[in-house]
């Protein structure tokens, strides 16, 4: 049998989530500006923005990070294409070559006052410049920036390992796989900036259910996005960085079997996450409002990046929406990403 005529059935893992869809109604506006802000950046050739442009990462902002202010929105679009540039670029590139994407970037949010040196990969320039305007959104001391900062360096040195494992064909467990999966996702830094403007006080923050909260989001939104993309990451050779494929190794299941298990242990998590938002302590009502926007905001990172996923080509091209109502899928032809390897 061909394997490109393998179908499987996505699962809804979100089908009694209790957060609607809710697009920002700064989308269209925010987006025009990144878009124009991003491209003058020329990441890609011709038929790779093309493609980069169809995906609509600016669509994920305006969905995770409803309905928060314009200023948040603009720059949750901003980072949704730093992600995916970044993404792109290391994808394509073994664990030194994503050390070297990775120094670039951090190098430019720890100094984003200091000058990017000529001739060096746009994503050094592109963090400086979303740094500075989304530093100056927020006091200079706002606790905020410094989870940012940690987050996106735990993301980054997740990134590197996933190169590492692609070059050197590692199998890892499920479990050894959601650890890095968890930081690779780029979650944390994502739901770093709901935290902006909030002034969230670091009791509320740091609180086990609040920790455990961002743990769980993490994990609905990584195993969400690996069954949906799995058909795409499997084409472009992505697939050991995917819970499907290392579910079917470790269990010895097929691709169904897999996104069956999946389904399960998400279901788990699901539960978890609704038991932690209901057993919240309070810490008085203006901290109260503050938590409550806050884990709004993880809620709609969950329920954002589900819809996105339909609603943009990133995974399935046009048939995103049709998908979404029938939830089938089929396994795609060899392909590459937006980048070409002589980039």
């Amino acid at each position: 049998m061909n394997p490109s005529t393998l179908t499987f059935t996505l699962p809804d893992l979100l089908a009694r989530f209790p957060w609607p869809r809710n697009l920002s109604e700064f989308y269209t506006e925010a987006k025009a500006e990144s878009s124009t802000w991003t491209e003058g950046f020329h990441p890609f050739d011709e038929d790779g923005l093309e493609g980069f442009n169809l995906c609509d990462f600016n669509l994920l902002a305006g969905l995770a990070y409803a309905p928060r202010e314009k200023e948040i929105i603009r720059l949750g679009c901003d980072l949704m294409n730093i992600f995916y540039v970044f993404d792109e670029y290391s994808d394509i590139t073994d664990a030194a070559g994503a050390e070297g994407i990775r120094n670039i970037i951090m190098d430019a949010f720890r100094n984003p006052h200091n000058s990017r040196p000529e001739g060096e990969l746009l994503l050094g320039e592109m963090c400086r410049d979303f740094w500075l305007r989304a530093s100056s959104y927020v006091k200079p001391d706002a606790h905020c920036l410094g989870h940012f900062l940690r987050d996106f360096d735990l993301y980054t040195e997740a990134v590197v390992r996933e190169a590492d494992d692609r070059t050197k064909r590692i199998y890892r467990s499920f479990e050894e796989y959601l650890a890095i999966r968890r930081d690779s996702s780029g979650c944390y830094p994502s739901f770093a900036l709901c935290e902006f403007g909030l002034d969230l006080p670091e009791e509320a923050y740091h609180h086990p259910r609040m920790a455990e909260l961002r743990v769980q989001a993490t994990d609905l939104i990584a195993i969400g996005n690996d069954i949906d993309s799995y058909a795409m990451e499997k084409a472009r050779g992505l697939e050991l960085h995917n819970s499907v494929e290392l579910v079917m190794k470790e269990q010895g299941v097929n691709v169904q079997g897999a996104i069956n298990w999946l389904e399960r242990y998400a279901a788990g998590v699901h539960a978890g996450f609704l038991e932690n938002v209901a057993q919240m302590p309070s810490w008085g009502e203006q901290t109260d409002k503050k938590v409550k926007t806050y884990i709004d905001g993880l809620a709609q990172w969950i329920r954002g990046n589900d819809d996105w996923t339909f609603e943009s080509g990133r995974y399935f091209g046009s048939k995103g929406l049709e998908i979404q109502k029938t939830r089938v899928m089929t396994l795609l032809p060899p392909s590459r990403g937006y980048v070409k390897k002589s980039a």
